[in-house]
């Protein structure tokens, strides 16, 4: 599973963290140097993805579990619901086999995949009480953008709207080897042109401009027979030492691959994670 820690699914956006350094041109986050080494790590992690598979697998880019849409009452709520102090009934319905020509998990499985993302911290002085178990839908972020997928659905008192688990087998879920601990996703988003060959990236980085404190930016790809790996370079403008205000922005690249993407991954060379790429409509996927 991708993402497990129960958090809000929120559109990818550039951070606007406006601390301020000393940094020269970089702002913290952005894309530094990839190198053909990185892409082919990136490929191999990917080697095993059943490319010619219909139904095709589901590839997440996000995570398996979706918070409560209206927040918590309180902080104290939210620090349970984000360690796991939650009190489930006794009784929890099973639920169909498939759906959707999904297979699915019970609700007890999906409450123990609930469990297993939950922070680790200090114990809460709280705890969350969960009064509706209903099998539903949920928003989730896959390699194909956004879609509505069959979803557990948990109710807390005392809390507006419930929380979403991801109610597909993982046997219906594809998950690389990605190491453990590795370095956070450089490319956040990718939309596909109508000819499904224009790919454009979008990540976050320095501004736009030629002086100080700027950048722009490039990118290289390796493909296979499975997925298309994106390593973005930054090209920094800066001069002397100037001091940057540490704001993301959005920039994005535009790369022309050799072949239509088809039902391949696009991967982020840097993290070997799946990027959710949003197609034109026609477009070959």
């Amino acid at each position: 599973m991708v993402g497990r820690r129960p958090v809000l699914i929120a559109a990818v956006a550039a951070s606007l963290a406006m601390a301020v350094g000393g940094c020269v041109g970089a702002s913290p986050g952005s894309p530094g140097g990839g190198g053909r080494a990185q892409l082919r790590r990136a490929l191999a992690a990917w080697s095993g993805f059943p490319v010619h598979t219909w139904p095709r697998p589901l590839v997440l880019a996000g995570p398996d579990i979706a918070g409560p849409p209206g927040g918590f009452p309180e902080g104290a709520a939210k620090v349970a619901y984000l360690e796991g102090a939650v009190t489930f009934p006794a009784r929890m319905p099973r639920g169909p086999a498939a759906a959707g020509g999904l297979l699915l998990i019970t609700a007890r499985q999906a409450a123990d995949q609930y469990r297993a993302g939950a922070a680790a911290g200090q114990p809460a002085g709280t705890r969350l009480r969960v009064t509706i178990v209903r099998l539903g839908t949920g928003v989730f972020v896959t390699d194909r953008g956004v879609r509505r997928l069959p979803a557990w659905l948990f109710g807390f008192a005392g809390v507006r709207g419930p929380a979403a688990v991801l109610a597909v087998a993982p046997g219906d879920i594809f998950t690389p080897p990605v190491p453990a601990g590795g370095r956070p996703p450089v490319v956040e988003w990718a939309y596909l042109g109508a000819d499904g060959r224009t790919l454009t990236v979008r990540f976050t980085g320095a501004a736009p401009g030629r002086g100080a404190c700027t950048a722009s930016y490039s990118a290289q790809i390796a493909s296979s027979a499975t997925a298309v790996a994106v390593a973005v370079r930054e090209h920094p403008h800066a001069s002397g030492n100037a001091i940057c205000a540490a704001v993301g922005y959005p920039p994005k690249v535009t790369i022309k691959l050799p072949a239509s993407l088809g039902a391949r991954v696009v991967v982020d060379a840097a993290s070997r994670t799946a990027v959710a790429v949003t197609a034109a409509a026609g477009a070959a996927t």
